[in-house]
C-alpha cells in the first residue's frame, strides 16, 4: 500500500541504487564579514584533494595519496546510525583487499557545547570500544578545511556514510554509499573499471539531484500561492531535455492533482501504463494514487486505475498483498464491493503479521459493511 505521504511528497524520484544517508549536522555559521572562498567543485575522473588529518587514531599511518595504490575514504561520525551499520562491512572489505588503504575519515562530529579535545576523545572512545570489528584505518579530522570542504563539500555530498574510491592513479574513480562499493572496488582494483562512463553517470547523478531541490523550492512555493503552472512547465521542460518515467510519474499526481488539469494527466497515465506494465511497484502507485481517500487526486478515473491496478498484480504475479490490496480498494470505489472483499481476504492471507495486515482488516471491514448496507 502507498502511503499517503510518500504520494503527497510530490518530489523527483531518487536514482534506483541511491542508498538513503543521514544530513550532515552543519557547523556553526561563521560572522557575516567572513566570506567563505569559493570551492572548486569535484568530481569523478578528478584528480583526489589532499589528505589532511587532524589525529591519526587507528591504524599505520600513511602521509597522503600514494599513487600506485588504491585508498577508500570512508566519511562518517560517532553520531550517524548508518554509518555505524556499514562499519562491518567495510571492516570485511578490507579483510578482502588488504592492499587497498581504508580510511574512516571522522570529519563530521557535532560542534555543538563540546570542543575539539572532546570530539575527538569521542572519536577515539568509539573507536576502542570496537575493537577488530572497526578493522581499518581511522582518522579525527576537526577542521573542515583539511577533509570537509575540498572532499565532501566540493563533491556537492550533504550526507554521511559517503565513500569516495580513489584509484592507482590517484583519481576519484567512485562516489557513493560504502554499502554499494563492492563491484566498483572490485573493477578498480582490477583495473577494469570504466572511469569515463563512472564520472558520466556521476555528473548525470549530481544534476539529478540538483534538479531535485530546485523542484522542492517550486513545489512549496505552489504550494503556498495555489499556482502549480512553473512546476508543471518545469517538469515539461525537464522531460523533453531527458524523458525519465519517474518523472512522469510525479508530473501525473501534480497534474491530477494540485495542477487540476485531470485530461492531461490521464493522456499520461494510459502512456505510462503501456511503457511500464510490467513495472509493479509503479503501477500500483499510480492506480493506489487514484483511488486512495487522502489522495490529492480529486477527479477519479476509475477505468485507468483499475488497468493499472490489474497490471500491477498481473507484474507480481498475485503474490504482492499490498498490491493485491490496492485492487481491492479500486474494486470497491468501483462499486463493486463483493469482488473488494474476495480479493482483500487473499490479500490478508498473504500479509505478514503487523501494521499493514490490521489496515487491511479494517479496509475489509468497510467493505463487508457496505454489502450489508446494500
Amino acid at each position: 500500500m502507498l502511503t499517503t505521504a510518500a504520494i503527497a511528497s510530490i518530489l523527483l524520484l531518487a536514482p534506483q541504487d541511491s542508498v538513503p544517508a543521514t544530513p550532515i549536522k552543519p557547523a556553526p555559521a561563521a560572522p557575516a564579514a567572513e566570506a567563505k572562498p569559493a570551492v572548486a567543485p569535484l568530481s569523478v575522473g578528478d584528480p583526489a584533494p589532499a589528505f589532511k588529518v587532524d589525529t591519526w587514531v587507528k591504524g599505520e599511518s600513511f602521509d597522503g595519496i600514494e599513487k600506485g595504490k588504491v585508498h577508500v575514504m570512508e566519511f562518517w561520525a560517532t553520531w550517524c546510525g548508518p554509518c555505524i551499520t556499514a562499519i562491518p562491512h567495510l571492516t570485511e572489505l578490507q579483510k578482502k583487499y588488504p592492499e587497498v588503504r581504508f580510511v574512516g575519515v571522522a570529519a563530521s562530529e557535532s560542534t555543538r557545547n563540546t570542543t575539539a579535545e572532546e570530539r575527538l576523545a569521542k572519536v577515539k572512545s568509539f573507536v576502542d570500544g570496537k575493537g577488530d570489528t572497526m578493522g581499518y584505518r581511522v582518522v579525527f579530522v576537526d577542521d573542515r578545511a583539511k577533509m570537509g570542504t575540498p572532499w565532501m563539500e566540493a563533491a556537492g555530498q550533504r550526507g554521511i556514510p559517503c565513500t569516495f574510491i580513489v584509484d592507482s592513479d590517484a583519481k576519484v574513480a567512485w562516489i557513493g554509499h560504502p554499502m554499494g562499493m563492492d563491484e566498483p572496488l572490485a573493477q578498480i582494483v582490477a583495473g577494469s573499471w570504466d572511469l569515463d562512463a563512472a564520472r558520466a553517470e556521476f555528473v548525470g547523478r549530481r544534476a539529478a539531484e540538483e534538479a531535485q531541490g530546485r523542484m522542492r523550492v517550486m513545489m512549496r512555493d505552489a504550494s503556498r500561492t495555489g499556482d502549480y503552472a512553473p512546476v508543471v512547465a518545469a517538469m515539461k521542460e525537464m522531460l523533453a531535455k531527458s524523458p525519465n518515467d519517474g518523472l512522469k510519474m510525479q508530473l501525473f499526481t501534480v497534474l491530477a492533482g494540485p495542477a487540476g488539469q485531470p485530461a492531461e494527466a490521464w493522456k499520461l497515465g494510459e502512456e505510462l501504463i503501456d511503457a511500464n506494465g510490467g513495472n509493479a511497484m509503479m503501477m500500483n502507485q499510480l492506480a493506489w494514487m487514484i483511488v486512495d481517500p487522502e489522495s490529492p487526486v480529486k477527479e477519479k478515473n476509475l477505468d485507468l486505475a483499475l488497468k493499472a491496478a490489474e497490471a500491477a498484480n498481473k507484474a507480481s504475479k498475485g503474490e504482492d498483498a499490498s498490491i493485491m490490496d490496492t485492487l481491492a480498494r479500486v474494486h470497491f470505489v468501483r462499486g463493486d464491493a463483493v469482488r473488494a472483499v474476495e480479493i482483500q481476504k487473499a490479500a490478508i492471507e498473504k500479509a505478514p503479521a503487523g501494521r499493514m495486515k490490521e489496515d487491511m482488516k479494517t479496509a475489509l471491514a468497510e467493505y463487508e459493511a457496505a454489502i450489508k448496507k446494500g
